[in-house]
């Protein structure tokens, strides 16, 4: 497993756990500071086998003018899944590496 992916992995399940209740929150006055919030804080999509089963997990946060919204989008071999299972996932991965 590279290191590269690993921190993608890390850096998607940090960014889950501190956007909870993200919907509550109040966004940048600024659409310019809005775009920069969500660049900041969203994640690309990263792919990785663990033993026969392959996961992706993506972070997407977008700003309304009042709100900001946060989901996390997280498969296993092609079929919806779990913020647990990517944890899980990860943490069999470390402890092998």
């Amino acid at each position: 497993m590279e290191l590269n992916t690993l921190q993608k992995i890390e850096a998607i399940i940090t960014e889950a756990e501190n956007m909870k209740g993200a919907y509550f929150w109040n966004s940048p006055s600024h659409a310019k500071g809005r775009r920069a919030y969500e660049k900041e804080h969203s994640h690309p999509e990263v792919a990785w086998t663990d033993g026969k089963d392959t996961y992706t997990a993506e972070y997407v946060v977008s700003c309304s003018c009042r709100n900001i919204y946060a989901q996390g989008i997280y498969t296993r071999n092609g079929k919806k899944t779990t913020l647990r299972a990517i944890k899980n996932s990860f943490n069999r991965l470390t402890t092998v590496a």
